[in-house]
This record gives C-alpha cells, structure tokens and sequence, in this order.
C-alpha cells in the first residue's frame, strides 16, 4: 500500500496506458457494445427527452395550478400538468398530421391518375423525335415502350412486394413486426417520462445526496452550476427553434400565398416543422411539397422549389443564427460551426444537439475564464493593500478598471480565507434547491 501511494502517479499513468491500448486493440468490439448499449436504453432516452420537452408545457401549468384556490387543483396538480402537457403536444401532432397526410393521399391518388397519360405524353414525344432523327430510329428500332404498362408493374412491385408470394410474405412480416416494434417503443417512452415528470424531485434529491457523498463541495458547486448552464441552453435552444419554425412557416405561406402556388399552409406549416431539422430540415419539407405541386403543375414546382431555395437561405443566414444564438447566448458564427461540424460528424442527430452542447460549453469556458480573472483580480488588490508587490512580480500593482460583465471579488483580509462571490451565489442557490429537494 505504501508502494502504491509513493508512486501513485505512475500507476494511475500506467493503468490509463493499459486502458488505452485495450480500446485501440479491441476497438471494433467496443463500438459494437456501444451500438449494442444504445439500442437497449434507445427508448428510456426518448422517454427521457420527451419529458425534458414536455416539462416545458407542465412546469408553468403546474405552479399556476398550485396557486389556485381550488382544493382539487390544488392537491392534483401534478397529475393534471403532466396530463394537460401530453394532451397539448397529442393535439398539435394530430393537428398536423390533419393537415398534411390528407393533402399528401390526395397527391398520391392523382398522381396515379395522371401518371399514364404523362407516360404516354413521353411515349409520343420520344416517337416523333424517332421519326425527325433517323439515326435515333436506327438504335432504338423496334423500341416501342408501353408505358402504362410499365407503370402499373412498377406500382404493383411497391404495393405488392413483386409477383412472388414470399416476397410478398416477407415484405408483410417485416412491415407488422416494424409497425409493433415501434408501438412497443413509444409505449415505453410514453411511461417512463411520466415517470420521469412525477418524480423529478426524486431525481434532483438522489443527485444531491451522491454528490455528498464523493465529492467536495467546491466540486459539487462547480458541477450544480454546469449542469443548470446546460439546462437552461437546451431550454432556450428548444424554444428558439419553435420560434425559427414559426417564422419559416410563416414566410412559406405569404410567399406561396403571393404567387398563387397550391397548398400553401399545409406545405407552409410541413415546411416549418421538419426544419426542427437544423440547415436540411426545411429541404426535406420543401422536397415533399415540391412532390405534391408536381401532381398539379411541373412548372408551378419549379417556381416553388426556387422559391423555397431563396427563403431557405435568407432563414440560415439571417434569421438562424441570430434567433438561436441569441436563445442559446451563443454568437452566430459558432452556431453555423456547430452546424456543420456537428452535421458532418454526427449526421442530424448532430446538427439538432450540436448547438445547445456548444452553447454550453461556451457559457462554462466563458464563466471559467471569468472566475480565474476575478481571482486574479483579488490577489493583486491584497497584494496593493498589504504593500507588497503583485503575484506576478511585475512592479506596484496597477487598479483595473472596472467591467460590470466580469465577476468582482473582495480583497482578502489577513487571517481570513478569500471570498469568492461566484462561488458564493453558487452555493446558495444549491442551498435553496437542496431544501425544495428534501
């Protein structure tokens, strides 16, 4: 034990050495266990997700219940905020599923309708060029495509699986055990964040008494603090994108409004819903719409796709940056880094938490600096009130000015540890959510 503690330092450098090349050795096996790890626990963090959103409808629903005069209200308000929140977010997907899967069957079936006459508007196209190009004859001879034919095969083959009875089989069982797979899986994310709702003081007390007990307090102070700057960054970067979404649709709307395009809110409001999705959300929105214009005019498509081109840029350039960053207190050009990086890295999923991630490791990086500057500060103020010299040596300290941004700090007294006011406010609203937890 002696042995251990007189080199504890190259142990603890040898055993991260060993753990090293463990993971470079057997690195395929650990990403496959981590893969593996995520699926299992794939639908307790949805739930978890969905009840970190959700919490944002309940948490202002239940406190204004609390203060109701009602005795029911009162003594049921948390069962009534958590319903009410799931019911508000039931009636806005059902809202735009009301307004989007109609006008999307519509598209389907007439597109149906009229894809063989467009075929056969092709076929006719494609003969008279035969007949104006000899030389085209000569290498399609005999080509004679029936094209409703081939459409009415293709159509059968997406429906039907192909003409094979197992492929169609196959296609039928892959479909109920994906349709019931993902039943199962929103039935548990569905419970597990009402749990999570119910209980969440549960959670903050298990997390104060661990913290107690293996950590210092100086840490548990500095951990409190980035966990609330996290919070409160997904918090405002949730609310910013609700806001990004509403203008965006709204921009859709006039826009096809004013030049006379078919289906304006149903693709305005799908336009501005899948563009959650930072940078290509609103593509995948405007491909969509631009499938169902199509069934009505090819050219009116065309005019919507340069359309929705134009606001999609006007939205990620101006609008964008400045409502997340300003949400999120994250400047516009780290947000549009965080997109990218993010996005290239890690895909959407990426792109969607990349920003309140970076938004807040910046707010922390930032109160860090802060905190090293404020003490800075104070020991060249003790080192001129005592009449020495400053830590640095560099001559008589000289008085800075004042910044009311950057964290003041109080001249150390002799015989007294030096006072921290970052830290202090830290600890006392720790202290306050210590006693809501108990």
């Amino acid at each position: 034990m002696q042995v251990f503690r007189k080199y504890k330092t190259l142990w603890m450098a040898g055993i991260i050495v060993v753990i090293a090349i463990l993971f470079i050795t057997n690195f395929s096996y650990v990403v496959g266990g981590l893969q593996f790890l995520l699926k299992a626990i794939s639908s307790l963090l949805g739930g978890a997700a969905l009840a970190f959103i959700l919490n944002l409808i309940m948490d202002p629903v239940e406190r204004r219940l609390r203060k109701s005069t009602h005795p029911f209200l009162k003594k049921n308000a948390r069962g009534l905020a958590i319903t009410a929140s799931f019911l508000v977010a039931l009636c806005i997907i059902v809202l735009i599923l009301s307004i989007v899967i109609p006008n999307l069957i519509n598209a389907i079936r007439m597109l149906t309708e009229e894809a063989p006459t467009y075929f056969t508007e092709i076929d006719d196209l494609f003969q008279k060029l035969l007949k104006k190009y000899p030389d085209l004859a000569s290498i399609f001879k005999g080509a004679k495509i029936d094209w409703k034919q081939t459409f009415e095969t293709i159509l059968r083959f997406i429906t039907k699986g192909g003409s094979s009875s197992d492929s169609m089989m196959d296609s039928t069982m892959n479909l109920v055990s994906s349709f019931v797979g993902s039943f199962v899986n929103l039935f548990v994310m569905v419970v597990f964040a009402s749990y999570v709702l119910s209980e969440k003081e549960r959670f903050v007390k298990d997390y104060y008494n661990l913290t107690d007990l293996f950590m210092p307090r100086e840490k548990r102070v500095h951990l409190t603090r980035n966990l609330r700057i996290i919070n409160q960054s997904f918090k405002s970067f949730i609310v910013g994108e609700i806001i990004e979404a509403c203008i965006l649709s709204s921009m859709c709307i006039v826009g096809m409004l004013i030049l006379r395009l078919p289906y304006a809110t149903m693709i305005g409001i799908l336009v501005g819903v899948i563009n959650m999705i930072p940078m290509v959300g609103a593509f995948i929105g405007g491909g969509i719409g631009a499938f169902i214009i199509f069934t009505i005019s090819p050219t009116k498509c065309l005019i919507f796709l340069i359309f929705l081109c134009i606001i999609q840029q006007i939205e990620s350039n101006v609008f964008f940056p400045r409502v997340i960053g300003n949400k999120v207190g994250l400047p516009g050009i780290y947000v549009m880094i965080t997109i990218v990086v993010g996005g290239t890295l890690f895909g959407v999923l990426g792109m969607i938490l990349g920003v309140p991630l970076m938004a807040s490791l910046y707010k922390i990086f930032k109160d860090y600096l802060a905190e090293i500057q404020g003490r800075k500060m104070a020991k060249i103020q003790a080192s001129k009130a005592s009449g020495g010299t400053p830590p640095d040596g560099s001559g008589p300290a000289k008085p800075l000015a004042a910044d009311p941004e950057r964290t003041t700090h109080e001249t150390e007294k002799p015989g007294k540890k030096e006072s921290n006011p970052l830290v202090d406010e830290t600890e006392s609203l720790l202290h306050i959510s210590e006693n809501d937890a108990g």
